[in-house]
């Protein structure tokens, strides 16, 4: 090339090559959204490819940049335009760097002689032949002078003649692969795509639901100002989000593509991403159509840090590709159970423009399906009162649960088959085995009529749990449940074993926690209360309540009291058949606002057994226990006296001291009896006065 041309070519080659490379760079991405002009980025390739190539055509690095720049700009015009001219130059290029590399490996008796070195003053220009095929001869300064070419008479320096270098180790051929073609997207999504099978004449009530949902997607298909899109669904799991957004499809008349994260997901590095794009493209090419991602907290995880790049790479594919739905008549619906986990810029304004939140059914909802669970039985089977009450105090129950109820009644009704109509007990006891959990009770737990206990106590007892067992009638006489129960007495009473008789007298779930359990972990009451609501009906135990429902004016924890009140009785308002119940040695000490009617509003106070009392509960604790010793009346009169006054854990305490002491005395003498000396030992360890 005339070294003129080539002195302007490098003058103008980097403004030429950042002009040509910016071009090809926007109109590459106008490509992804069907925007691009072709010529523009034909022009720009060209421009760019030459600026890179023109000023070093013989050297082998420039050639293959240049070839690059021009494969990633006309591969695009041939795939999307079928542009012949691009075509033409790619073949071009692609065979005369074949070429190139075919003259490196090709032995120099039968390639063409290699190009002369072009110098000029003190800068050289090495041909590529001559960089990558090994020369022979007498010596390197032989070989260069016969084909250096000077263009300037160069100044003497210096007469003295230079060291001769030692000679030049041949390298080995380098296989430099062939340029690819870009790969065409080979993902197929079209099995996800379906005609939706119902409207939101399917969807039982939620009216305000669907006007908001009909409104959004209408205004994402009419277009203007500001251009809206993204419906995000949220709320708690089986409300049938995936329902509604099919339903809103079938009420627009337009196809249904949904897509989980199994349907992108790969076990290949950044295959999911690209997945990803071909979702979106798919979504596009039907034109009008309903594209609902299920799960997205799968595909926007937040970026805080603490995520893998491989999830913040999808997170920021899924950011691009939702705005670049805008003005497309694709409607983006999406659902999570978790929206506190997505990603914040995923989900703001200008992503998704719509939150709707899908909550748990309304009462008529609620009706309408137990009504329909129990018609799969015959219409002989639907009570209404039944049905009324069922749906009054399943509150807060998912629409999937509900659901489910007629599959447990069949079962029921076919292993053990019962009259119609379905009671309310039956009823229950179907909700029961469809939660398939009752809490964590222990197996020895006594009955009410095995504790000792005043009469009092235990007939107040007796009477809750016969109203907790009943509480359908109850509710029919016009009658309640109390919120809150607080069991009182000194220590060892019997409190806690009486709340866990009560649950298994009324076939109630029990749960247990205490006051240090909720100080250590605030969070903990929170759970137990969500647990206790979903598997309800449920007694929640607030065991050793004395710190942490103390008053207020006197506690260190009283936002801990407050958190415990406005659960029981708070703005929420209250939890139908959960019942709190509370154990206390010091009732006075209680906060007033926690023994107010709506609370605690039910005191059973517990005291130690009288004296007639306490000689039964002994004479029957060493017929149950001491079955094979020998025990006189004179010990059962001793251990009655030394343990009237006293309460029935140190009765029960002493009891099995006893048998302790006699079944070592056993092994060592084998011996069968209860002593005295027993007995005395026993009182001395156990009892403290």
């Amino acid at each position: 090339m005339n070294p003129s041309l080539l002195s302007v070519c490098r003058r103008i080659r980097i403004p030429g090559l950042i002009f040509g490379l910016a071009v090809m760079t926007m109109e590459l991405h106008g490509l992804m959204h069907g925007t691009f002009q072709g010529t523009v980025l034909f022009l720009a390739t060209l421009i760019a490819a030459l600026c890179i190539w023109l000023p070093n055509p013989t050297v082998r690095g420039f050639c293959w940049g240049a070839f690059i720049v021009l494969a990633t700009g006309m591969v695009p015009l041939v795939l999307m335009k079928g542009s012949m001219t691009a075509l033409a130059l790619v073949i071009a290029a692609a065979t005369g760097l074949a070429y190139g590399h075919h003259r490196r490996g090709t032995p120099r008796s039968q390639a063409k002689s290699p190009s002369r070195l072009v110098v000029k003053g003190t800068q050289v220009w090495v041909p590529l032949a001559m960089k990558i095929t090994p020369q022979p001869g007498g010596g390197r300064e032989n070989h260069i002078s016969q084909h250096v070419v000077p263009l300037a008479p160069a100044p003497v320096q210096s007469t003295t003649p230079a060291p001769a270098a030692p000679p030049r180790r041949p390298m080995p051929p380098v296989k430099v692969p062939r340029p690819q073609p870009a790969p065409v997207s080979q993902y197929d999504f079209s099995d996800c795509v379906r005609t939706p099978r119902h409207a939101f004449d399917a969807v039982i009530g939620m009216a305000d639901t669907k006007r908001r949902l009909l409104s959004c997607a209408k205004g994402v298909l009419e277009g203007g100002e500001p251009m809206r899109n993204g419906i995000l669904l949220f709320g708690e799991p089986g409300n049938g989000k995936t329902m509604f957004a099919e339903a809103l499809a079938g009420q627009l008349g337009v196809p249904f593509l949904s897509i989980a994260f199994g349907d992108a997901a790969s076990m290949w590095v950044n295959e999911t991403p690209q997945k990803v794009k071909a979702i979106f493209n798919a979504a596009r090419k039907l034109d009008t159509c309903v594209l609902f991602i299920d799960e997205i907290d799968s595909f926007l995880k937040a970026r805080d840090g603490h995520t893998h790049h491989m999830d913040r790479d999808l997170t920021n594919v899924m950011l691009t590709e939702t705005v670049a739905l805008r003005g497309s008549k694709v409607i983006l619906v999406a659902a999570t159970n978790f929206i506190d986990s997505l990603d914040g810029a995923g989900i703001r304004e200008g992503r998704f423009d719509f939150r709707i939140e899908i909550p748990a059914p309304d009462l008529r909802v609620r009706q309408v399906l137990i009504w329909r669970s129990v018609r799969g039985l015959g219409e002989e089977f639907v009570d209404r009162r039944t049905i009324e009450s069922l749906a009054s105090r399943w509150e807060g129950f998912s629409v999937a649960r509900l659901t489910a109820l007629r599959g447990q009644l069949r079962e029921m009704h076919r292993e053990s088959p019962f009259g119609a109509p379905v009671t309310f007990d039956i009823g229950m006891r179907a909700m029961r085995l469809l939660q398939g959990r009752k809490g964590k009770l222990p197996e020895n737990v006594k009955a009410i009529d095995e504790i000792l206990m005043p009469d009092i106590s235990r007939d107040a007892l007796r009477d809750l749990a016969f109203r907790m067992k009943h509480a359908f009638n109850l509710e029919e006489a016009g009658g309640k449940l109390p919120p809150g129960v607080i069991l009182a007495g000194p220590p060892g009473t019997g409190k806690t074993m009486s709340a866990m008789a009560l649950a298994k007298e009324s076939d109630w779930a029990f749960f247990r926690i205490t006051g240090a359990e909720i100080i250590a972990d605030p969070k903990a009451w929170d759970r137990l209360c969500r647990t206790a609501r979903d598997i309800r009906p449920a007694i929640v135990f607030l065991d050793e309540a004395d710190g942490i429902l103390r008053d207020r004016q006197y506690s260190h924890y009283g936002m801990l009291t407050e958190k415990i009140l406005t659960t029981m009785d708070g703005a929420e308002g209250r939890l139908r058949d959960v019942m709190f119940v509370a154990a206390t040695n010091y009732c006075e000490q209680i906060d007033a606002a926690a023994l107010r009617g709506g609370r605690f509003e039910e005191k059973i106070f517990f005291d130690v057994p009288a004296a007639a009392d306490m000689a039964a509960y002994v004479s029957n604790a060493f017929a149950r226990v001491a079955r094979d010793y020998r025990v006189s009346k004179r010990a059962v009169r001793l251990v009655t006296d030394c343990l009237t006054g006293r309460s029935i854990a140190d009765a029960d305490a002493v009891i099995q001291k006893v048998i302790d002491v006699a079944a070592v005395r056993r092994l060592r003498e084998q011996t069968r009896d209860i002593r005295p000396e027993d007995i005395k030992l026993a009182l001395a360890v156990v009892l403290v006065t």
